[in-house]
C-alpha cells in the first residue's frame, strides 16, 4: 500500500506540468501565397483570467518581427497579456517566409504583461520568452504539399459577403486571419455558403480552409 501511494505522489507533479505549460505546440505549413510559404504557429500562453483587453481577449498579438541574419530568418511573435493568472490560452499566428531565400527559420513566441494603464497608454513589462522552435527550410518537401485547385473564393475583392465553392467537399472549417495573424472568425461552412464579413475593416485578410488551404481576400 505504501508503494502505491509513493508512486502517485511522484507522478503527480509530472501530470500537472503537462496540463499547464506555455509552449509552441506546433508550426504547420498551410500553403503558399505568391513567393512565400505560409505557416500557422499554434501556441499556448499564460493569459489573464482576471482581466481582458478592450476586445475581450486575455492575450493580444502585438507584432510579428522578421529579422534577417545571413541565411537564417528570426521570427519574433510578440503577445501582451492583461494580468498573470492560471489561464492557459491557445493562440494562433500566421507567419510568411519567402521561398528559396533562407536555410532555417527560428520562431520565438514572447509575451509581456500590461501592468496597468489603458489601451491607449499602457504600462508594459518586459517581454519574456514562451518557447523557441526551428524550421528547417532546406529539408521541407514543398512539392508534396496539396495544390489549391478545387476551392474557389468569390467575389474578390468583397464588400460584405463572399462565397466559397468547395468542389467535391460538402463541408469544411473556415478561419479568417488579419494580416497580423489575429484569428477573426472560425466556423463550419458548406459549399456556396455566404460568409458575412461586414464586420471587417477594409484591407487584406487570409482565409484558411480545413487548416490546409490558404487564400488572400481583399475587403473593400
Amino acid at each position: 500500500m505504501k508503494k502505491i501511494i509513493t508512486l502517485v505522489l511522484l507522478l503527480l507533479p509530472t501530470i500537472v506540468h503537462a496540463q499547464f505549460t506555455e509552449q509552441i505546440d506546433s508550426i504547420k505549413l498551410v500553403g503558399t501565397i505568391d513567393d512565400s510559404l505560409v505557416f500557422i504557429v499554434h501556441s499556448t500562453i499564460n493569459g489573464g483570467a482576471i482581466g481582458v483587453d478592450t476586445d475581450g481577449n486575455p492575450v493580444k498579438l502585438e507584432e510579428v518581427e522578421y529579422i534577417e541574419e545571413d541565411n537564417i530568418l528570426k521570427v519574433n511573435i510578440l503577445y501582451s497579456q492583461v494580468l498573470i493568472a492560471t489561464c492557459y490560452c491557445p493562440v494562433q499566428t500566421i507567419i510568411k517566409i519567402k521561398k528559396d531565400v533562407y536555410t532555417k527559420a527560428v520562431v520565438e513566441v514572447m509575451r509581456r504583461m500590461i501592468c496597468g494603464g489603458t489601451e491607449t497608454n499602457p504600462e508594459f513589462g518586459n517581454y519574456m520568452s514562451v518557447d523557441i522552435k526551428e524550421i528547417d527550410l532546406l529539408n521541407m518537401n514543398i512539392d508534396n504539399y496539396p495544390i489549391l485547385s478545387n476551392i474557389t473564393v468569390f467575389p474578390n475583392p468583397v464588400q460584405n459577403v463572399f462565397h466559397i465553392s468547395l468542389g467535391e467537399n460538402r463541408t469544411a472549417n473556415l478561419e479568417i486571419y488579419s494580416i497580423q495573424g489575429n484569428l477573426l472568425l472560425n466556423k463550419g461552412i458548406t459549399s456556396e455558403q455566404g460568409i458575412d464579413v461586414s464586420f471587417l475593416y477594409s484591407g487584406l485578410y487570409f482565409i484558411v480552409i480545413d487548416k490546409k488551404y490558404v487564400y488572400k481576400i481583399i475587403k473593400e
